[in-house]
């Protein structure tokens, strides 16, 4: 069990890293000048999502340290709700280590599958259709509406 006021601070210094190592990340993108189009560019989506965390990071950070001492609860980091957490977010890192090999469509739709079967313990065969339909769905929003670059099937590429 660890000092609410602790764990605040410390995931918000994992949350102002991951922030700001997006945005420098993505700010190499291609502009939208470079497509032409009128169309952003891959950076524009990782860049807003990345200052509306960095701005609830300081919300947290500020609410933290004007935590009264009788709201600094211990919390405990191993529980059936956090364990969950935890898996979920391994899955998560599987997904993007294989993501570059079996590319966006094969990788995204096992996610889904996974995560819908999971937590939402649906009929197989409509967990598939579901996984299906977004991903295809995500897919085109990204290839062809924002005209950013998918690898599509990975290794499976012909």
């Amino acid at each position: 069990r660890e000092p609410m006021k602790k764990g605040n601070l410390v995931l918000a210094a994992i949350c102002a890293v991951l922030g700001v190592g997006i945005i420098a990340v993505a700010s190499g993108y291609p502009k939208a000048a470079d497509y032409g189009t009128g169309v952003p560019g891959p950076g524009l989506w990782p860049i807003a999502i990345s200052i509306v965390l960095l701005a609830c990071t300081a919300i947290l950070i500020y609410r933290t340290l004007k935590m009264k001492p009788e709201k600094d609860t211990k919390i405990d980091l191993w529980t059936s709700g956090t364990r969950r957490v935890y898996i979920t977010m391994g899955i998560l890192v599987v997904y993007l280590l294989v993501l570059p090999f079996l590319g966006f469509i094969i990788s995204t739709f096992v996610l889904e599958l996974i995560f819908i079967q999971w937590f939402a313990k649906k009929n197989p065969i409509i967990t598939a259709l579901i996984a299906a339909a977004i991903t295809m769905v995500v897919y085109c929003a990204f290839r062809f509406l924002l005209n950013v670059p998918v690898h599509t099937f990975g290794i499976f590429t012909i």
